[in-house]
This record gives structure tokens, sequence and C-alpha cells, in this order.
């Protein structure tokens, strides 16, 4: 009997779930300040910038609907100096680079009660997702996402996270978030990100959403929709 528990989709921005909510019915399911939009197997949450705002959106989706898998989806700095616009990000994992709980836990960014730092994604989610994206863009990537409560616009503060982070390909606000929700909740997940800025002084917020709109929402749409079946 196929599991018609729906795929649940996270992103902070609806400039970023455009292209998918835009021919979807909203939820008659609502959330805490949250936007929902329900069908064709997926449940889509808009849940505002940030840590807390996502690991509320997670938690929400998680008790409701019961979701097969949560994909966390949106925009990203991208922590290689040279990069482009428009790198597909699939995450095999997730940490928070703003998490520190040191003397609780013996290093910085150790989750106390999960006793790591880098929250490994679902292996089968990822790699259904990269096959997706790889057909729309042949520079998608996988690899780690890190996340923290701001945006990220000095190179120096870039370089730092990447250094740290060796194995992190781009930073946003969110990720982390859902994975350690959807950890806690024996939930498989994994993130699709597509880098829009360098993180660093070049930072354009104008720039950002409308690339978020123009580029980004399309290539969101166009993967989940191809894979949501096999997810």
């Amino acid at each position: 009997m196929p599991d018609r528990r729906p795929v649940a989709v996270i992103a902070a921005l609806e400039q970023e779930a455009h292209g998918l909510v835009s021919r979807m019915p909203r939820s008659e399911t609502v959330g805490p300040r949250l936007s929902v939009w329900e069908g064709g197997g997926l449940v889509v949450v808009v849940a505002g910038v940030g840590k807390v705002a996502a690991a509320m959106a997670a938690q929400f989706v998680c008790d409701v609907f019961k979701p097969r898998c949560v994909v966390a989806i949106g925009l990203a700095g991208a922590l290689e100096e040279n990069s482009r616009p428009g790198q597909v990000i699939v995450a095999t994992g997730a940490a928070q680079h703003d998490f520190d709980a040191r003397p609780l836990t013996p290093a910085r960014g150790i989750i106390p009660g999960l006793e790591i730092a880098v929250m490994h994604a679902d292996s089968s989610v990822a790699e259904k997702l990269l096959i997706a994206a790889q057909l729309e863009s042949k520079h998608a990537r996988t690899g780690i996402v890190v996340s923290g409560d701001q945006i990220i616009t000095s190179a120096k503060v870039r370089d730092a996270l990447a250094h740290e982070f060796a194995d992190a390909l781009c930073v946003d606000m969110e990720t982390a978030a859902v994975a350690q929700v959807a950890l806690r909740n024996s939930v498989p997940w994994s993130a699709l990100r597509v880098t829009s800025d360098s993180a660093d002084e070049t930072f354009d917020l104008r720039g950002v959403l409308g690339f978020g709109v123009s580029t980004a929402a399309d290539l969101f749409e166009r993967i989940i929709q191809s894979v949501v079946d096999e997810l």
C-alpha cells in the first residue's frame, strides 16, 4: 500500500516557496503564525526567518501532518570565495555555527542530548534530491549546510566559518534547526539550497530577493515536483 503521508517542505520566505505554492491551495490547517499550503502529496510551510521560526514550523508539521520526510528549501550564502549565484546544494548534514554549550559539552557546536555537532541528513532522501537536482543543474552538489541567526555579509566571517566547517558549502539561517527537530522526531530530512550571494560585503538584499523569485523558486519547484513521489 502506498505511503500517503505527505512530504513536508519548509521555507523561510514566501519568495523562496513561490514556485511550489503558486498553484497549490491554502491548507485549512492553520499553524502558529505560519502560512501553509497542502496538495499533490506536499505540505509547504512558510515559517519565517531564523532558527526558532524554522524549529516551530518543523515541529508543527511533524505533529500535525506526520510527514514521511522533511525538506528545507531556500537561499543561502556561498562559503567558497569565488562561487557564483545559482549553485544548487543538497544537504548531507547540517550544523549550527553559532551554538556553543561549553562546558556542558566538550566542544563548540555539540548539541546536548544528541552529542553531535553535524546532524546527518537521510542518505536516501539526499540521494533522490541530488539526482533530481542534477537534471536541472549540472553543478548540483552535496555537502554540509551551516546555520546561524545572522545573515553573513562579511568575507572575514565567511572565511572563518569555511575554515571551521571544512565540509560546509553554504550558510543559511534555518536548515540546522529543521534538522534537529526532524532527528528528534525520527523523521527523515534533507535540504535543498541555492546560493544567492557570496556571504560578503557585496550582499544586496534587493538582488537576493529578486533572485529568489526569478530563479531559485522555479528550481525548487521543478526539483521537488519531479521527485515528490519517490521521497
